[in-house]
């Protein structure tokens, strides 16, 4: 993701180059559209940079990167404003559950091609180091956590504790956590403020964090030391105010 590369190389850039990614970040759902010479002005830098900061990111130029944009700006609709603007919307009553079926399947098979090999090593290395390893998951996820839980029990004979339900329910557990433990959160829209609480308890103790979220806007995806983002064209996700399948 455009935002993602950005948001990890702009502590080490130079200024202009710096400038350049504030803007493109701050102003991410306008920068799809805009014109190089109005990024350029808005940034105090030269068009000639923001060409090359379009390369060190890995494309031909500015326009490339646009387009990259678009897609990602595209992607961050809500589920039921995707759908609505596919053939999911537009078909027949009798085939819509066939093809919201294949709608959660793609989103699957597209979360699972978005993983990085990086990442997994640092979800295996973190597990299998890990002297304890917390779960922490709210709502529908709570269920998730617990199944990933039971699994990595069976996996890795190491004390594992789940964390759920408000901040006093949990903190006798938490008070726990240590240098060399492992905290794992998934959390979806709307994000709770208990993970931040988790997440944050974490970083005092030095230990790490493994987060499944949505998308690099979850407010503690910086947080994180590695995360996994599960494509959200899911009517799972969302409460629309209509019901799609009518």
């Amino acid at each position: 993701m455009v935002s993602e590369e950005i948001a990890k190389i702009k502590d080490g850039l130079s200024p202009a180059y710096k400038r350049i990614a504030t803007c493109i970040l701050k102003e991410y759902s306008q920068v799809g559209f805009m014109s190089i010479e109005e990024l350029s002005s808005m940034a105090c830098a030269s068009k000639a940079s923001v060409v090359r900061f379009s390369r060190r990111l890995g494309f031909s130029g500015f326009n490339e990167l646009k387009k990259a944009i678009q897609r990602e700006l595209r992607r961050r609709l809500s589920p039921y404003e995707k759908i609505a603007t596919t053939e999911l919307d537009m078909a027949p009553v009798e085939n819509q559950l066939k093809l919201l079926r294949q709608n959660e399947i793609n989103n699957l098979k597209n979360t699972l091609h978005g993983i990085r090999e990086e990442e997994l090593h640092k979800w295996v290395d973190t597990i299998r180091t890990a002297r304890n390893i917390y779960f922490g998951g709210f709502g529908a996820t709570r269920h998730v956590v617990s199944l990933m839980r039971y699994t990595i029990s069976v996996l890795q004979r190491k004390p594992t504790w789940l964390l759920s339900g408000s901040v006093s329910d949990f903190s006798f557990k938490i008070k726990l956590m240590e240098r060399n433990d492992a905290l794992i959160v998934m959390t979806f829209p709307p994000y709770s403020k208990e993970v931040e609480y988790m997440i944050d308890f974490a970083r005092e103790r030095t230990a790490r964090t493994l987060l499944v979220t949505d998308s690099i806007d979850c407010p503690v995806y910086s947080k994180a030391y590695s995360s996994i983002l599960c494509e959200n064209n899911s009517l799972l996700l969302a409460i629309p105010s209509s019901d799609p399948l009518q």
